[in-house]
């Protein structure tokens, strides 16, 4: 008997993917990377097989399968990661995590949700809100990512100023481990037993386990929701006002803050030319909501502005997750991305100017822009977006990649982190050694201690060959006696494009 027969044994024949077209799907997520690749014509490494358990312990049964066999295992939620962190760079094993979508129970008394982590994010959400409730957790991925993946790449909700980032979010967890154990963490407001070990996972984007059920806070739905907008001169004053916001302990669910380009983009009719939009949603009990929005007022007064009232902030929360179609621009020439850095406040000014500057020294480049989208008492993030030229099929990658140094490079040189939600996935992996420091030995030999292998998820995180890294074992193709080479590589097809790019509203 062939491992893909054990595979199919555990989850039933039909949840086992071996033709070339689904194999051809799984190839990508949602990096441009891998769009220019294809768009130029570019082979993209494909997984061997794709499997689609329904529980967890189908989970487990296909994990210590894959592992005992020696097979890469590629945990996939909804593929919406925008930095490769799906991608099977040496073959192996797609272990989809959709089938695990049901919502296992809401406590009203103890305001936690535990749900299966495949189900999609705007799937709980609805599921929360006919009950009375919300996560508050509202990435721009919502629609097509699953809860296990916001988990898995620690990721942050556009409310996040408010609700917290998802590690502020998750109370437990269960996870698979890589030989194909299960392991659950404890259901408890706070716990001062030791080092908190559902902390583990959290960001660790499949490389030590497979998440297949989460327990997170959730709230009851606000009373009231408002937005106010401020027209103010320059990008700096428009921090400074944010931070004198945090520090006071005020806390409006949103508070974002455009450059003067990316104003000029989102809110041409809106705001005069080379002026910057900030603005505040504000929601909760409506006499908390009140107390926001005055206080607001009254920090604002500080500095020359003009108030623009609730409608551009309407705007924003009916355009928010509307983004800009990537195969246009790559028809047009062009290289387009985001990516999303942060620091303190005393840093924040001059992490600003050093990413922009450095970007638009950059050959090819078109425009740089910028907002302020997630902030805390001790500083905030930026998110730019980029535009470059890259016509010719043989320099676009170069020119995106040739910019991504450029802002990783400032960044790090400023102190700030290279990333504040989007995780490491491929793309950022190179700098991680800088990026965490003396630290990195901790998370290497805690990746050898659980997957001693190296065959979760190889490639990511880790920027090292071997154990942790890309270059591992072929896929299983060999061992089970499926059709074709081990990861084997082929161009993904028109069908499998992707249509959006993360926009302006991330």
């Amino acid at each position: 008997m062939t491992l893909l027969d054990d595979l199919r044994r555990v989850v039933g024949p039909e949840h086992v993917l071996c033709d070339e077209a689904a194999r051809r799907v799984y190839a990508r997520d949602s990096w441009p990377v891998a769009a220019l690749r294809v768009h130029h014509g570019r082979p993209l490494a494909a997984p061997d097989a794709v499997v689609l358990p329904g529980d967890t312990a189908e989970v487990a049964a296909v994990v210590g399968l894959l592992y005992q066999a020696g097979v890469p295992i590629i945990p996939f939620g909804g593929g919406s990661g925008v930095l490769g962190g799906t991608l099977p760079v040496g073959g192996g094993v797609v272990v989809d995590t959709k089938r695990l979508d049901r919502v296992l129970e809401i406590n009203d008394e103890g305001l936690f949700v535990t749900a299966q982590a495949g189900i999609l994010g705007v799937d709980l959400e609805k599921a929360l809100a006919r009950a009375g409730f919300t996560l508050g957790h509202f990435p721009q991925s919502i629609d097509v990512a699953t809860i296990g993946g916001f988990v898995a790449t620690r990721s942050a909700g556009q409310f996040s100023t408010k609700y917290g980032n998802i590690e502020d979010i998750v109370l437990a967890l269960e996870v698979v481990l890589p030989e194909g154990r299960v392991v659950r963490t404890k259901r408890t407001a706070r716990s001062s037993t030791g080092p908190d070990l559902k902390n583990i996972f959290i960001g660790s984007e499949g490389t030590l386990g497979i998440i297949t059920e989460v327990t997170l806070r959730i709230h009851v739905r606000p009373e009231k929701r408002e937005t106010e907008s401020y027209e103010i001169d320059t990008f700096s004053e428009g921090l400074e006002a944010i931070r004198r916001v945090m520090r006071a302990g005020y806390r409006p669910a949103v508070v974002r803050l455009y450059d003067p380009l990316e104003t000029a983009h989102s809110f041409k009719e809106r705001v005069t030319q080379g002026k910057c939009l900030l603005l505040f949603v504000c929601e909760g009990p409506a006499r908390l909501v009140d107390l926001e929005l005055k206080a607001v007022d009254e920090i604002m007064a500080a500095f020359p502005h003009r108030r623009l009232g609730p409608e551009p902030g309407r705007h924003w929360l009916e355009t928010r997750n509307i983004v800009s179609g990537l195969p246009e621009f790559m028809n047009q020439g062009l290289v387009v991305d985001t990516l999303e850095v942060a620091t303190t406040w005393d840093r924040v000014a001059q992490l600003h100017q050093a990413v922009t500057e450095r970007m638009f020294k950059v050959k090819g480049i078109v425009s740089v822009s910028a907002h302020s989208s997630h902030s805390y008492t001790q500083g905030t993030n930026l998110y730019v977006t980029f535009l470059a030229l890259g016509p010719d099929p043989a320099e676009a990658e170069d020119v995106y990649q040739r910019v991504w140094d450029a802002a990783m490079e400032a960044c790090l040189e400023v102190g700030g982190t290279i990333s504040h939600h989007h995780g490491v996935g491929l793309q950022r992996v190179k700098w991680m050694p800088r990026e965490l420091g003396s630290a990195a030995e901790v998370l290497v030999r805690l990746k050898k201690a659980l997957d001693p292998k190296g065959l979760m998820n190889p490639g990511k995180l880790f920027p090292t060959d071997g154990p942790a890294g890309p270059s591992g074992p072929s896929g299983p193709t060999e061992r089970a006696g499926a059709a074709g080479p081990p990861g084997q590589s082929e161009p993904a097809g028109p069908a499998e494009s992707s249509d959006r790019v993360p926009g302006e509203v991330g």
